[in-house]
């Protein structure tokens, strides 16, 4: 049996976490899903949850309490020091390093009180949706709006530390781009439509399609990846256009072929994810999300990941948005099912003993250590 307790681990997915706010917003140990507390049964569904149950477990054993939510929420917020106690986490799993998308939540979380507060290297990643939504706000011109588009991405990567760009297109008009958008002259059109009718989302695809393949050209002019969302997330996701096969058509044109793109979270579509990191020289798949929340199907999420794409194009990442608990609880549950689909590998016959540990080591790390430099 394989243990990877003492790999270090970066995540390659997740969100500032707000602080200052009332300790009652841990009694959920909030899950992606998001139901809200008013909603009837609300609580008691995300509890219902195995991911909610293993993580009330987890945390009541590092917090030294009894292992119920009430217990745990009232440990958690008898914490004094975050930094300190962040610290003391992070360092529990080895986690040294968060690349984090600054678009969620909204208004952005202050990252100067953040960065005191979370004591490991943090990587900030640029969301293009709200400067999209601030354009469509002031009903500029074309000219105009890509013109400040254009120079927000470069200021973001150029001047302002960000390491990579994110699209969340999927919580939008979905994965389905339309290549017929790429042109200025569609461009224009869209932004036409899109300010005709700004209160229906669709009408905004022609323009979210030109701004997406735009964007794939300026990361490529940078040197820098380009995050895209897949797979399921909040209610709000377009759900019959998020599976990344959609994207395949756009990424495997030639003209796209020097952006590193990163396929983030994939779940439940792993075995399109996989392949697709196979086929396609410049793809990379993120297995955040269903990694922890899928608690259960973290074995099979590795298994499907490796069914193809090679071992160098998986990132370990959490989707952690309500606390540095769920980067924690991530990298845990990780290097538990990495050592049980890594002994069984084994024992079929397809990977060497010495290789367990490395495939690991870069998935956990490693790979996000080579892509970002």
């Amino acid at each position: 049996m394989f243990d990877f307790s003492d790999l270090p681990v970066i995540d390659n997915h997740c969100h500032p976490y707000l602080f200052d706010v009332d300790p009652a917003r841990y009694k959920p140990l909030d899950s992606f899903v998001g139901v809200p507390d008013d909603v009837p049964g609300g609580l008691e569904h995300r509890h219902a949850m195995l991911y909610q149950r293993w993580a009330t477990r987890e945390l009541a054993k590092f917090l030294g309490c009894e292992p119920t939510p009430e217990s745990v929420a009232a440990a958690r917020a008898r914490v004094g020091d975050e930094g300190e106690y962040v610290r003391r986490l992070f360092a529990s799993e080895g986690v040294e390093a968060l690349v984090i998308d600054t678009g969620y939540p909204q208004p952005p979380v202050d990252m100067s009180v953040f960065r005191r507060r979370v004591p490991v290297t943090l990587h900030p990643v640029y969301r293009i949706e709200p400067p999209i939504k601030a354009l469509l706000d002031e009903r500029v011109d074309y000219d105009e709006f890509v013109r400040r588009f254009d120079a927000g991405v470069r200021r973001a990567i150029r001047e302002e530390g960000f390491i990579a760009v994110k699209s969340i297109v999927a919580y939008r008009t979905g994965l389905d781009i339309d290549l017929a958008h790429e042109s200025e002259e569609a461009g224009r059109s869209g932004l036409t439509a899109a300010l005709a009718e700004p209160d229906r989302m669709m009408a905004s695809k022609p323009l979210r399609d030109h701004l997406l393949l735009r964007t794939l050209r300026l990361c490529g002019e940078l040197g820098v990846s380009f995050h895209v969302h897949t797979g399921v997330g909040d209610p709000d996701i377009v759900l019959a256009r998020c599976n990344p096969a959609l994207l395949n058509e756009a990424l495997k044109q030639p003209r796209y072929r020097d952006t590193n793109v990163v396929l983030i979270h994939c779940y439940p579509y792993m075995a399109e994810a996989s392949w697709m990191a196979a086929a396609l020289p410049n793809v990379w798949m993120d297995l955040s999300e269903g990694v922890p929340f899928a608690a259960a199907a973290a074995d099979r999420i590795f298994e499907t990941a490796l069914e193809l794409a090679p071992v160098n194009r998986i990132l370990f990442g959490s989707d952690a948005f309500a606390g540095p608990e769920q980067t924690w609880l991530g990298a845990k549950l990780a290097k538990q099912a990495l050592a049980r689909v890594m002994t069984t590998l084994h024992q079929r016959g397809l990977i060497e003993e010495p290789e367990g540990r490395e495939i690991a080591a870069k998935i956990l790390s490693d790979n996000a250590r080579a892509m970002y430099g």
